[in-house]
């Protein structure tokens, strides 16, 4: 296994010398009786967003012995079916098989609210599931009915519904403790405290607990248990598993979700054309100098976590090895003479094969009919559903929640679709001067082609409604700064980014808080932009999760709690909107290509 990277030696150092000598762990506990060394199996997905089916993935594989460079090769990657395969066939009473949560992101959700998640999940059979931040998007009382369908654990150690809420008394564990060939493992639950308050709908009849303390303090009552062996099934994100490593003594692995991030140390994600985030295990010392392994499995069902871990007789990690395997079926595509997409011939699928054959990271995997099985029904009924055109999309618009620099006059980058959310709310409701859209509430891009009832869900899937607020120019401002600096916080929050209507903007990333926003225009009536005015008073019009002061727009919760009638719900559904923004409002029910001019980022530069 390649040597995998670390954060930087002199900052651990410090950082642990801090904790170290401010830190209430120590070692006087109860050894484990007989303890023997253990080998282990950890499968595990994080991140899933409801995404069960395979996807289409260009991956850069070089099988064609006559051509110069990698070929693009399209495959159909990842999927609960090929996943539920690959679990099966690994598999073994020395296996734990974890996810790291996160619903919600397709129609799935959309329709069926977390039903057909754990059905799936059911199936495939779990030791361990983390609540993520967005199994709160349909509120506790909902959760709590779903957490009554498990056969698995379901854990998250610093969440404590109190008597208020609909989860009191609901199966959230702490922890879970597994035993394998005698020896007992525990695995310790933990979710973002700051973006789960922000982002969800939780309430505050749910408390939370520090990430850090809460852990360090389950660690040490289970080594009063005689307990030496330490998971923890993060939904923290990447940066923060790796700031929980270097602060608590005793954990062994991570298993993270939330920032989808990839991890790989053969060198073969790059070599496809992925874009690598860290090694696969990443490593950090704890404040004793030993070292703690950080893994996650990407997105979306695209791969399946497969590490094999030995540990001595003191718990502690000897050997450790393994990666994020892609699971792809047979049916590629290559591109042909006139430079479109066909299926590949015999002798090139079996070129293909050979090369992934060589490859530790990608396999080819059947499809579980069982996962199948369930799916079925679920996807007749999207079927039947996503039948409704709207209308057309003339191109393929930019998709990134922050966007990178450009500057006036060069191509926009950002998110389209979240412009065009914006631009549906003020059409749909005529009291508003201006929206406001953060970019995390649109989950899917415009892709351009037939624009359908199924895609405007995709794109707006959550159970949010529009709501106006009235506010004067300065608070106007002072929200749009909020959010541009959640998005770029330590909790990776990159949702929060703003996007709007009849407000345009430079923005400056990295600038000093509360100033990366600058020269915000307003567009009147006539068409015309010119300056806002911090004094006078404008309606916003924006999503009720967002209204409510959450994912970092502050003020907008400020306004609500200062002047409740500033705050005006429509009781409809985001999406509607949209719907009938193409329905109704769209000549010839076509969306046109970005207009520069319209855009609200002006420019985009970096400080």
């Amino acid at each position: 296994m390649a040597i995998p990277r670390s954060l930087p030696a002199f900052a651990l150092a410090g950082f642990s010398l801090f904790l170290a000598g401010c830190g209430s762990d120590n070692d006087n506990h109860n050894p484990p009786a007989e303890a023997k060394p253990l080998r282990l199996q950890v499968l595990h997905t994080n991140d899933h967003h409801s995404y069960f089916e395979g996807q289409s993935y260009d991956l850069s594989l070089d099988y064609d012995p006559t051509l110069v460079g990698a070929e693009t090769v399209r495959v159909d990657l990842g999927g609960f079916p090929r996943i539920a395969t690959a679990i099966d066939e690994y598999r073994d009473d020395h296996t734990l098989v974890l996810n790291s949560g996160e619903l919600n992101g397709t129609l799935y959700f959309s329709l069926f609210k977390g039903e057909v998640d754990f059905k799936v999940f059911n199936a495939i059979g779990l030791d361990a599931y983390e609540l993520g931040n967005h199994e709160f998007d349909e509120g506790e009382a909902h959760l709590a009915e779903l957490l009554k369908t498990v056969n698995f654990p379901v854990i998250a150690g610093n969440v404590h519904p109190t008597t208020d809420s609909p989860l009191f008394g609901s199966d959230i564990a702490p922890y879970v403790v597994k035993e394998i060939d005698g020896e007992k493992v525990a695995i310790i639950g933990v979710l973002k405290v700051e973006k789960t308050q922000e982002s969800s709908l939780v309430t505050d009849a749910v408390e939370f607990d520090d990430e850090i303390t809460s852990v360090r303090e389950h660690i040490y009552a289970l080594k009063d248990e005689g307990i030496n062996k330490f998971i923890v099934l993060s939904h923290l994100g990447y940066d923060f598993d790796q700031e929980l490593a270097a602060s608590v003594r005793d954990i062994d692995l991570i298993v993270g979700g939330d920032t989808h991030d990839v991890l790989d140390a053969t060198g073969e994600f790059e070599a496809m054309g992925l874009d690598v985030d860290g090694d696969y295990p990443t490593v950090v010392n704890n404040p004793d100098g030993q070292p703690v392994y950080i893994v996650q499995a990407w997105e979306y069902a695209k791969g399946l976590g497969k590490l094999e871990v030995s540990f001595d007789a003191d718990g502690v990690i000897t050997d450790i090895d393994g990666n994020v395997e892609l699971l792809v079926g047979e049916n590629y595509q290559v591109k042909g003479a006139d430079d479109t997409w066909v299926a590949a011939s015999s002798e090139q699928t079996a070129q293909i094969n050979g090369v992934i054959d060589g490859l530790a990271t990608v396999r080819v995997a059947k499809e579980s009919q069982a996962i199948l099985d369930i799916l079925t029904p679920y996807k007749a009924e999207m079927e039947s559903f996503k039948q409704e055109t709207l209308g057309q999309v003339t191109q393929h618009m930019p998709f990134e929640r922050i966007p990178t620099p450009f500057q006036a006059g060069e191509t926009p980058t950002g998110s389209y679709a979240a412009q065009v959310v914006a631009d549906a709310f003020l059409i749909y409701l005529p009291k508003a001067d201006v929206a406001i859209q953060n970019a995390g509430g649109v989950r899917a891009p415009l892709e351009d082609g037939e624009f359908t009832v199924a895609d405007a869900y995709n794109i707006l899937p959550f159970s949010n409604t529009v709501v106006t607020i009235d506010m004067t120019g300065a608070e106007i401002v002072k929200v749009l700064n909020e959010a541009l600096d959640y998005a770029q916080g330590i909790t990776s929050s990159t949702g929060a980014f703003p996007y709007s209507a009849n407000l345009r903007y430079d923005v400056v990333l990295g600038a000093p808080v509360g100033t990366g926003i600058q020269n915000v225009e307003v567009r009147d009536e006539s068409g015309t932009w010119g300056p806002i005015d911090n004094g006078a008073v404008y309606s916003v019009a924006t999503n009720s999760f967002t209204g409510l002061g959450k994912d970092g727009y502050d003020t907008f919760g400020e306004v609500r709690e200062a002047n409740p009638e500033a705050f005006e719900n429509s009781d409809v559904a985001y999406v509607v909107p949209l719907l009938e923004y193409f329905r109704e409002e769209l000549p010839d029910n076509t969306l046109p290509a970005l207009d520069p001019d319209l855009y609200c980022l002006k420019s985009v530069t970096q400080q």
